[in-house]
């Protein structure tokens, strides 16, 4: 049985702009070759499921909506989202979070996962990102 996995942090500061990509700094588990870091992303080798968690933790520096994405090699996934309204900012620590199973047909592997930030610049204090191979 894979049992893979790999738990992604980025502790610090970061400056995210608008329709960037979310940076994945420290390894801070993994286990298996199904799932490397690769930069700023996420490499899904083998064909299956996968379990995807995402948290984020921001200000950002002007009114407006944030939204995280997550994306299959630059696909949007269905489901993989969350969004919220800044009413103040720079003041307003924000929080996202949210959860998809990710499929990698049998033919199309390696893929590669992101997470996208996509509305207004961000600046975050926290990112916390984990990937397993359900089979």
């Amino acid at each position: 049985m894979n049992n893979s996995l790999i738990y992604l942090a980025t502790p610090s500061v970061a400056t995210v702009p608008a329709e960037g990509t979310l940076p994945l700094t420290t390894i801070v588990r993994r286990r298996g070759q199904s799932v490397q870091q690769s930069s700023d992303s996420i490499l899904l080798g083998t064909p299956g499921y996968y379990h995807v968690s995402v948290s984020t933790s921001f200000t950002a520096p002007a009114s407006g909506t944030v939204t995280h994405t997550l994306r299959l090699d630059g696909v949007a996934i269905q489901g993989g989202t969350a969004s919220t309204s800044i009413e103040t900012p720079t003041t307003e620590v924000r929080s996202l979070s949210f959860e998809a199973i990710v499929r990698v047909p049998c033919c199309g592997a390696p893929v590669t996962l992101t997470i996208t930030n996509d509305g207004v610049d961000i600046t975050t204090s926290n990112i916390a990102v984990s990937v397993e191979y359900l089979g």
